[in-house]
């Protein structure tokens, strides 16, 4: 199967710029903005990388250079899916990943990619807890093409998604906030 890995980026990020006055995904993380960290891990994975962000999303922009870059003035996250998976709808399937979880393991994008091969919907489970990335195969296309606004696939995932037992913290852990970024203390 060949699956895509979309990889969400087109948050305004609110929160966090509240308090700090910069967006979630520029913020240093040990050297390196967590986008960069996010993507990184993402490539490793050896699929093939379509990244959401907004047409003024400069410095952005600027840290997605090893993967297809699709633009989307979104109005929030169900509008982000639609455009990676309208842009990527020859693939097979596609993993939905949030660019503010930059601890995320190549091994784990792999297993969730792997898994779609016997099942519509894959999420990973860590502990008792659903986490990220979300795998879809093909026959999604027409729900996720059409998400609008900040509402996701939340019901198709909820009622039909297999479960994947991993091991990998790093589906559980997303950048909102200043303090998150001391996770990586964890991960070190």
């Amino acid at each position: 199967m060949k699956i895509a890995l979309i990889v969400l980026a087109a948050g305004l990020s609110r929160r966090f710029r509240q308090q700090t006055g910069e967006h979630k995904l520029l913020a240093d993380l040990d050297g390196k903005p967590v986008l960069q960290r996010t993507l990184e891990q993402a490539a490793a994975s050896g699929l093939d990388l379509f990244v959401i962000t907004r047409p003024d999303a400069a410095a952005l922009k600027a840290l997605c250079s090893q993967a297809t870059l699709v633009l989307c003035d979104s109005g929030g996250l169900g509008e982000s899916i639609a455009a990676g998976v309208k842009a990527s709808r020859d693939y097979d399937g596609w993993l939905i990943a949030l660019g503010d979880m930059p601890f995320v393991t190549p091994e784990s994008y792999r297993a969730v990619s792997a898994a779609l091969a016997d099942a519509p919907i894959v999420r990973p489970w860590i502990d008792g807890r659903p986490g990220h990335p979300v795998g879809f195969q093909h026959p999604c296309y027409p729900m996720l093409s059409t998400l609008q606004g900040d509402a996701g696939p939340q019901a198709a995932v909820k009622s039909l998604a297999v479960r994947l037992p991993l091991q990998d913290r790093g589906c559980l852990c997303d950048i909102d906030l200043p303090a998150d970024l001391q996770l990586i203390k964890e991960f070190s």
